[in-house]
């Protein structure tokens, strides 16, 4: 379906759609999230797609013939990007009236050229608490009808594992699995400003726990799939040494799952958005989709109708967000790309520093997402010889119907349940038919008559 773009949604007010000669503030020329420097000159960021003679992914320019003519019509390159069967150029102009004549002479080369969209982490506002004992948060168990079945439930082995695309990973929480790793290899250094196993902005980490949070261990609370093994960790906010967790670009969020899908990862939760939409990451999250990957996102916390991006893909699953009495929650988008609810009200999860390795009560969409994208993980890994999209097909068909009957704009196909999902994908085959009934048999011959 075509949309006309919106303002994103969040705590922070509502970003205005940009349109393609209009003036962004710049991230550094790194693939960073770093926010624009005091005094710096703001730079206009575009995405370059079609060229055919850029042999790898890099970051960083690439000595090629491509790459020369674009910094010879004025585009800085900062970053190569090979995903999703494409090859993306980022480059940046000095201003507006650059960003014109660049687009002019690129697309007389045959290019496609469009300004590159931010997109930002859902805000969160919370009071940190300490469970005094393993609590079980009230959405985990919504979405299990009442009561979390106990760990033999769990898959043990895990064919398709789950990718966070997010501020970070806390490696040294408590309550959080401790085999994740980096999808990113370059994120694994713990020296490094995007180490995936730290989180300055808990955000991230907050959303792991909801998907993973250990259960059983006495502490904490419990995640949608306790204990989940074998997480894939993408930081794409909060770099080390910038204040709060700034945003990321929609080329970088490309290159991001890409990332998660070499890694191994099949499911994707990003819990992140932003107003304007891209045919680069349009197109690419498309064919993550069709090559298998299922890509969960939140609606977006704007309390209104605009959609927000990547959620509002036809290719991606986007989650609205429910309160304790199963309520639309006051600050969940409503349009006709949400594809299911779930819980997003006071739901208490793991977070870090400032201090000690904590708790803390979040609300957004943010904090829906990640009950979806566990349920997938779940379900997935427990009947693995279905597709992505049967198992998005089961999730929407299996929810629980809310608001008006049938599918709509404010809960989508209804409230995520698993039970409901299991049976969907997972429920017996019909019996065959009985037979025809046979045939009645001829009637006898007659007596001959008496003699």
């Amino acid at each position: 379906r075509q949309h006309t773009a919106q303002a994103e949604t969040a705590s922070r007010g509502s970003m205005p759609f940009v349109l393609f000669l209009a003036l962004l503030a710049s991230a550094t020329a790194a693939p960073t999230t770093k926010g624009r420097r005091a005094n710096e000159q703001p730079k206009v960021r575009l995405v370059v797609t079609g060229e055919t003679n850029v042999a790898r992914t890099t970051r960083g320019a690439r000595a090629s013939n491509r790459v020369a003519q674009m910094a010879a019509w004025g585009g800085n390159v900062t970053m190569t990007i090979r995903a999703a069967h494409n090859t993306f150029t980022v480059v940046e102009v000095a201003d507006p009236n650059e960003a014109r004549l660049f687009k002019e002479q690129a697309e007389r080369s045959g290019l496609r050229v469009e300004e590159d969209q931010r997109r930002y982490p859902g805000p969160s506002v919370a009071t940190r608490t300490q469970p005094l004992a393993e609590e079980t948060p009230w959405g985990i168990e919504r979405v299990y009808n009442g009561a979390v079945p106990n760990a033999s439930f769990f898959p043990s082995a895990v064919t398709h594992p789950l990718c966070i695309i997010d501020s970070g990973y806390l490696l040294t929480h408590p309550d959080l699995p401790s085999d994740a790793t980096a999808a990113d290899p370059l994120q694994a250094d713990p020296a490094g400003t995007m180490y995936f196993g730290g989180d300055l902005c808990n955000h991230g980490t907050h959303v792991a726990g909801t998907i993973a949070a250990i259960g059983g261990d006495g502490e904490g609370v419990v995640g949608v799939f306790p204990g989940a093994p074998g997480l894939k960790i993408v930081k794409v906010f909060g770099q080390a040494g910038s204040p709060g967790c700034g945003w990321t670009w929609a080329s970088q969020l490309v290159d991001a799952v890409q990332r998660c899908v070499d890694s191994g990862a099949k499911i994707v939760s990003m819990s992140l958005g932003g107003g304007g939409p891209s045919s680069t990451e349009r197109d690419a999250f498309q064919t993550f989709f069709d090559d298998g990957i299922l890509i969960v996102a939140s609606a977006g916390n704007g309390g209104s109708s605009s959609y927000s991006y990547p959620a509002s893909y036809p290719s991606i699953m986007s989650v609205a967000a429910t309160d304790i009495s199963d309520a639309k929650a006051s600050f969940s988008q409503f349009n006709d790309e949400v594809d299911i609810a779930a819980p997003g009200v006071d739901v208490v999860s793991t977070v870090g520093p400032p201090s000690d390795p904590g708790y803390d009560s979040f609300s957004g969409t943010s904090m829906a997402a990640p009950h979806v994208s566990g349920l997938a993980m779940v379900l997935w890994n427990k009947y693995p010889s279905y597709t992505n999209a049967e198992v998005r097909t089961a999730l929407e068909g299996g929810a629980e119907d809310l608001g008006e009957p049938g599918r709509d704009n404010e809960f989508g196909h209804g409230l995520a349940n698993y039970q409901g999902a299991e049976m969907r994908l997972g429920a017996p085959s019909p019996p065959p038919s009985p037979p025809a009934t046979p045939p009645a048999p001829p009637p006898p011959p007659a007596l001959p008559p008496p003699s």
